[in-house]
């Protein structure tokens, strides 16, 4: 057996105390006042909370994200395709299209070159996946392995979907189940094994291109994509900042077998608990405990769609959905009252 397939990278963490500094409420305090809206042209700053930042070009608009993170699993290749599917997620969340990305690694040295060859190559099959062109990146050495991907795609200005402009009764939809946080936890514990967990590994493996498909068939009101904030901390950016709310019926909610129990033994790393404290005073548990909101709270890597979509286009939304294989659930309703209230 090669190390690359012997390695145990998930062992690889950063120094204690370091990860819990960047919480939502941290970041939010020191990009406050950076690169407002429509200064020098841009049409997106990035306190919109837009996935990715958008500027007019080329008669559509040029979008441009960024993703990297330590390993959630220890496959090296699985790594690799889970890191570029999450950097890509976020040009379909705003119903574009990829088209270049660059690479982006920081290593140690004590690892295997082959280890790092695998992350690159299952990367890359998932750039030649989405039809991207890998232009080149950049690496440096560190004693925690990093790997993702520099993004830039195009959207035609009239299909781009932004997180703005949910409306009241607009049907909320997710596109995969939540829990990858906490399964990931529960990895790097020991409490799980990684054939334990492939359905969940191998969807987050898996583009959102074929959700961004339908959903552009469909035409949502808003859309985002679930990830280090949790499906309530994303639902709060796209519908609390807005003035609006939701209900979420927690039973309704797709998540990942063993993760309730997982979460309520705590089995969670430090960013859900981040996530929480964050965004509790907005949340109101209408009969649900409190263990049962925190896959809610799990900030997810890869994580699926959540679109806002009249009732009118719902039908065609979940067609379209079905159509492509892509899972498609109602967990909720958009309101006008500025909560988001979880009932049984």
């Amino acid at each position: 057996m090669t190390q690359a397939a012997e390695v145990r990278l998930t062992q690889f963490s950063p120094r204690a105390g370091c990860a819990s500094k960047f919480t939502p409420a941290y970041l939010e305090q020191v990009l406050a006042g950076f690169a407002p809206a429509d200064v020098d042209g841009f049409a997106s700053g990035i306190e919109s909370h837009d996935d990715a930042g958008y500027f007019a070009f080329g008669g559509g608009l040029l979008l441009q994200s960024v993703d990297f993170f330590t390993p959630i699993v220890d496959d090296p290749r699985r790594f690799g395709e889970i890191a570029a599917a999450n950097a890509l997620s976020d040009i379909y969340a705003m119903g574009g299209r990829p088209l270049t990305a660059l690479n982006l690694v920081a290593f140690p040295c004590e690892l295997s070159p082959d280890v790092l060859r695998e992350i690159l190559a299952g990367g890359r099959a998932k750039l030649d996946e989405a039809g991207v062109r890998l232009l080149g990146g950049h690496s440096v050495q560190d004693d925690v392995p990093k790997y993702g991907v520099a993004v830039t795609g195009f959207v035609e200005s009239e299909m781009i979907v932004r997180n703005r402009g949910a409306r009241p009764g607009d049907a909320l939809v997710l596109t995969k189940p939540l829990g990858l946080g906490i399964l990931a936890t529960a990895l790097k514990r020991g409490l799980v094994a990684e054939a334990d967990m492939e359905e969940a590994v191998a969807t987050a493996a898996r583009l959102n291109r074929g959700a961004c498909e339908a959903m552009r068939a469909a035409g949502p009101s808003a859309a985002t994509d679930v990830t280090g904030y949790g499906l309530l901390g994303h639902m709060a950016e796209m519908l609390l900042d807005a003035g609006l709310g939701a209900v979420v019926r927690r039973a309704a909610l797709p998540v990942w077998e063993g993760v309730p129990e997982l979460a309520a033994a705590g089995c969670y790393a430090a960013g859900l608990a981040a996530n929480r404290e964050h965004r509790e005073a907005d949340v109101v548990a209408d009969g649900v405990e409190s263990n049962n909101l925190l896959p809610l709270y799990d900030p997810q890597t890869s994580g699926g769609l959540l679109l806002a979509v009249t009732g009118e286009r719902l039908g065609t939304l979940m067609s379209e959905l079905e159509a492509r294989s892509e899972r498609g659930t109602v967990v909720g309703e958009v309101t006008d009252r500025a909560e988001l209230r979880v009932t049984p």
